[in-house]
């Protein structure tokens, strides 16, 4: 049995497709997600890609090698329903917590982290003593540290001051060794390294924002999230409808669920008034 067929039965205009759907061509499996990804949807339809948001606890680390424990896929668990690989945007140190992006869109993680792109990066950080009135202005003006780079696909060290940055008091009576950062520069373990450089140690280190995101709806540690429509906007403005026509459906099964849960991925494959089924022409 030739032609194309979707989960064992020939397919038809207008099939839609689900995460975990079989399709092949003339008895051969085709990877539509893959091919949806490279291409586009047909009909100038965007592709639909995941977003989402964490409260990443403290001891969990920021990788997809599931063979590492306490790797954050597995503190994320299983997303019902959404079968295309998830990756977080950028790192939080192991000792770290606080908010962290994921998605399956490579191409807005690329965006968010182009060095010249500058997203803001707001942290709230605990050091072991107060600081004085003169390390929070020495470390707003930029301080030189020396951190791991990448340079020709190999990390090499680089010493350099770091931009100016928003550094505040944040302290309450029952935390008075407390700070804001506001950082729009992001080398490795930066702040723990400038409060070093002022003999400040980091006994708590928090993320509150990132591109404008914050941890609104992730009321506590492990917690997640789908991003809204409205935050899609900031993180790419105009873009959120044709990201993801999803999102607020995902919400609102999300919310009757689960931590587990989560709303099908649907894709068009047999668009009308097409000859191609899957990239590949009939």
């Amino acid at each position: 049995a030739g032609g194309g067929r979707l989960n064992g039965r020939v397919a038809s205009a207008g099939d839609r497709l689900q995460a975990g759907d079989v399709v092949t061509l003339d008895g051969v499996r085709v990877d539509w997600a893959q091919l949806n990804g490279a291409s586009g949807a047909a009909g100038g339809e965007r592709v639909r890609f995941s977003y989402l948001k964490m409260w990443k606890r403290r001891g969990v680390v920021c990788t997809t090698d599931r063979r590492v424990r306490g790797n954050i896929l597995d503190e994320l668990g299983e997303v019902e329903g959404v079968g295309e690989r998830l990756f977080p945007i950028g790192r939080l140190d192991k000792d770290s917590s606080g908010l962290i992006l994921l998605t399956s869109d490579g191409g807005l993680t690329n965006t968010l982290l182009r060095a010249g792109e500058r997203k803001r990066k707001e942290y709230i950080v605990t050091t072991h003593v107060p600081a004085t009135d003169a390390d929070i202005a020495r470390l707003a003006a930029g301080v030189v540290i020396t951190t791991l780079a990448q340079s020709d696909g190999r990390a090499k060290p680089l010493t350099a001051r770091t931009r100016p940055c928003v550094v505040e008091r944040d302290a309450s009576p029952a935390q008075p060794a407390r700070l804001r950062f506001v950082l729009e520069e992001g080398r490795n373990r930066q702040i723990r390294r400038m409060c070093a450089a002022c003999g400040l140690d980091v006994i708590k280190l928090h993320r509150v924002g990132f591109a404008g995101i914050t941890l609104a709806n992730c009321g506590r540690p492990g917690a997640w999230a789908f991003l809204t429509d409205a935050e899609l906007d900031v993180i790419m403005p105009g873009g959120a409808a044709a990201a993801s026509g999803q999102q607020q459906q995902q919400q609102e099964q999300a919310s009757d669920a689960p931590r587990r849960k989560r709303s099908e991925v649907q894709r068009d494959l047999f668009p009308p008034d097409t000859g191609v089924v899957g990239g590949f022409p009939r």
